[in-house]
């Protein structure tokens, strides 16, 4: 049909409209975009200045033959900034901030992330593992965070696996439990639900309490924000995505209840032999024969100490559970990292009086995440608490610290002796290698390989 020449015009101008507009969308994209690469530059930079271009655990590595630069994976970090496209192509810009929750593996659609551990000139010390979780010693499992991984939903899955590929390789030796579970957190709770699932004797033993490094962490601590398949109980859900220490142990204490999950508190565990078909697992309340045994210990009972004198007084301590019990009092917290940052928040609360300092190692926070760090700068700048960048511990008194800074201070706050009440560190922890070996264990350091080069060929 043939438009009259007023149609026509009209025609056309909105045709011209349209393009203008698409044009204005595509100027303010190419803006944005140029904005948000050349922050993540500054980022990168910042690392690298400040010698923390080295992620410190599981980490993504990129594919740029595979990569079309989407930005899927920068979107899909729960870390928030931990990678951001320069030139189009994803970048590890905060890489102390990873903590290998592999959002970014799963979501890229081009399959051009794989997660890693170590890096070329970084190595990292992983116990050798098959793809069921077992060690070069058959029948010894390794599950959860001593294993490399951490996140309670990655520990959750590696001790139901464990204990399937367990389960299906019993010989029916005489002893006491078919599998003996050691730890009772996330990956020792799954292996024990899927020990009682698939009908066969057991027994988790834990050295604290029901809940293993969970247990362990500061009160109303966020400890999971994705749901986790738990046999027997199925997908931990919870109305909010943001899970408490409180919430979740409630959740497992009632799944405990209804499962008559066999577990032994204060019970720890000292050394193991091997038997002709079985383990003699020495323990501190006596000896357990299994003939599958499953450690799901975790790390956190090796934290890194300061490797100073009077480290051992009783005020010095590597974890926070119950901050209430602090009040009126001069604490001093080591730690630039979420749990350090977490730690000095619960304990300056108005309401407890405490007068707390916060020692950063490094000129910023770099291994903490975005929230973690608007929080405790916010508190600072309140009077709250005090930070003190580029500082260290150097002497460690019965009432007093002694702090060494380097470069500038936060507020112009000059080195010397603090008073000091407690002392809490929290330097990260380290993998008891040396005791692994001692099992028998093999530890393999890897330098940016993937898990399927973590994993061995299965025992026969």
């Amino acid at each position: 049909m043939e438009l009259d020449p007023l149609s026509a015009v009209l025609s056309d101008n909105s045709g011209a409209f349209g393009i203008l507009l698409l044009l204005g969308f595509a100027i303010r994209q190419i803006r944005a975009r140029r904005k948000s690469a050349a922050r993540a530059k500054k980022l990168l930079q910042k690392a690298i200045a400040s010698n923390l271009a080295e992620p410190l655990t599981l980490h993504p590595e990129i594919n740029p033959a595979l990569c079309v630069g989407c930005g899927t994976c920068t979107r899909v970090c729960p870390e928030g900034e931990v990678l951001k496209l320069i030139d189009h192509k994803p970048v590890l810009v905060s890489p102390t901030k990873c903590v290998g929750h592999g959002e970014c593996e799963q979501h890229c659609p081009q399959g051009a992330i794989r997660l890693v551990f170590g890096t070329k000139t970084r190595g990292m010390d992983i116990p050798r593992i098959t793809p069921n979780y077992e060690t070069n010693i058959p029948g010894l499992y390794i599950a959860g965070e001593l294993g490399g991984m951490g996140l309670i939903r990655n520990a959750v899955k590696q001790g139901h696996l464990a204990a399937k590929h367990a389960i299906a390789h019993l010989s029916r030796a005489q002893t006491q439990v078919d599998v003996l579970i050691v730890g009772a957190g996330p990956a020792g709770l799954a292996a024990s639900l899927t020990a009682i699932a698939e009908k066969k004797s057991y027994l988790c033993i834990e050295q604290n309490s029901f809940g293993g490094t969970v247990y362990n962490f500061p009160r109303q601590k966020v400890v999971m924000t994705h749901p986790a398949e738990l046999p027997l109980a199925g997908t931990m859900k919870f109305p909010k995505n943001k899970v408490s220490k409180e919430e979740l142990l409630a959740f497992w204490n009632e799944v405990r209840k209804k499962t008559g999950l066999q577990i032994r508190e204060k019970i720890r565990f000292e050394g193991i032999e091997r038997g002709e078909g079985f383990f003699k697992v020495t323990t501190n309340a006596g000896i357990i024969t299994a003939e599958k045994v499953i450690l799901a210990i975790g790390v956190r009972g090796s934290p890194r100490k300061l490797g100073l004198p009077n480290e051992d007084l009783p005020k010095v301590a590597y974890n926070l559970i119950d901050p209430a019990q602090y009040r009126q009092v001069d604490v001093a917290v080591v730690g630039g990292g979420n749990a350090g940052v977490e730690a000095a928040q619960y304990l300056a609360k108005p309401e407890l009086g405490n007068r707390v300092t916060l020692l950063v190692r490094g000129s910023g926070f770099d291994r903490c995440n975005e929230e973690n760090k608007q929080i405790v700068i916010a508190m600072a700048e309140q009077g709250k608490l005090v930070i003190r960048y580029n500082s260290a511990v150097k002497e460690i008194g019965e009432k007093h610290l002694l702090i060494e800074t380097e470069g500038d201070t936060a507020g112009g706050i000059a080195p010397g002796k603090i008073a000091n009440d407690f002392l809490f560190v929290f330097a990260g922890a380290e993998m008891p290698n040396k005791f692994l070996m001692s099992l028998g264990i093999q530890i393999d350091k890897k330098f940016g390989e993937g898990l399927a080069e973590n994993l061995v060929g299965v025992h026969a």
